[in-house]
């Protein structure tokens, strides 16, 4: 009896133990500062009025879109949420934010500088909104960073060599924008990107050689720009890639015709002939639109 007894209590303790862990960890008070950024970011969108408003009486944890963990803000996903305004400078204090998504919204002014900041980020993505001015030059800072999506904007200016320090990306989205310039050629630095669209700007020059270092790279769109010049045989010859589209560009067709090795292979190439070529029949990593002659992009995060 006397060890029925001991045992009972040690479970009992076990079981009070991990409620305070739950308690310490899952429940944990969000700091007064983030929640005062939460708040601002509120105000200055329209909070009110979105999709899905935050009841800010009730505890952060229950705000729609909002990831919390140990008591600070992990992740903060507002998607095609009608936020209409200016992202405030003060993003940059959630400092443990892993995931920031505000794709398909109406927000307006600049990408704010402060969020550099974040040095925790794995994926950005402010595609579909009205963002104007430049890149943050200090891009590159964001060194976790592997989905960075700005596709849809107002976009402009020359884009940052600092791309190439993001050597974790793996898809990087800036269509339809008003980009001007050069590709950078910091871009052939990250190895690890798989996705790559560049379409619908004002690009101009040769695509960089240094892009025939992207390895694991699955699709690269550059149509809609003032490309021009030699095209690199050795983007024809990655290992991986399904998709490429140069379309309305400037490039000599002629030549990169002649340029096409006979071992290609790509599942969909464009390049601005009437009859689109195919040589090989593999559409399972992406979709096309046959009309728009375009890649989808994907903007929400499943996983």
């Amino acid at each position: 009896m006397e060890y029925t007894g001991s045992f009972a209590i040690k479970k009992l303790m076990g079981i009070l133990i991990l409620f305070l862990f739950v308690e310490t960890t899952v429940f944990a008070r969000v700091p007064q500062s983030e929640k005062s950024v939460l708040l601002e970011i509120y105000k200055q969108t329209n909070g009110p009025k979105w999709t899905i408003p935050w009841d800010v009486s009730k505890p952060i944890s229950t705000w729609h879109g909002v990831g919390v963990e140990k008591g600070s803000i992990v992740s903060l996903n507002l998607f095609n949420n009608n936020l209409v305004g200016e992202l405030p400078q003060a993003i940059g204090k959630l400092t443990n934010l892993r995931v920031l998504n505000i794709a398909f919204n109406s927000i307006e002014g600049t990408i704010p500088k402060d969020i550099t900041s974040l040095k925790e980020l794995r994926i950005l993505r402010m595609g579909k909104n009205q963002f104007k001015g430049t890149i943050p030059e200090d891009i590159g800072n964001l060194n976790k960073l592997e989905v960075l999506d700005l596709y849809n904007n107002k976009l402009a200016g020359q884009l940052p060599t600092g791309l190439g320090n993001l050597i974790r990306l793996r898809s990087l989205v800036l269509s339809n924008n008003n980009f001007r310039g050069q590709i950078p050629q910091e871009i052939g630095n990250i190895e690890a990107l798989e996705n790559l669209e560049l379409a619908n700007n004002k690009i101009e020059g040769q695509v960089p050689n240094a892009l025939g270092k992207l390895n694991n790279l699955h699709s690269l769109i550059l149509a809609e720009n003032r490309l021009k010049g030699k095209f690199p045989k050795s983007i024809f010859l990655l290992p991986k890639l399904k998709l490429l589209q140069v379309q309305n560009n400037e490039f000599d067709k002629a030549k990169m015709t002649q340029n096409i090795p006979d071992n290609l292979n790509l599942a969909f190439l464009d390049f601005g002939n009437k009859n689109l070529q195919f040589k090989k029949r593999n559409y399972r990593n992406f979709d096309l639109n046959g009309e728009i002659k375009t890649a989808d992009t994907k903007f929400e995060d499943l996983d």
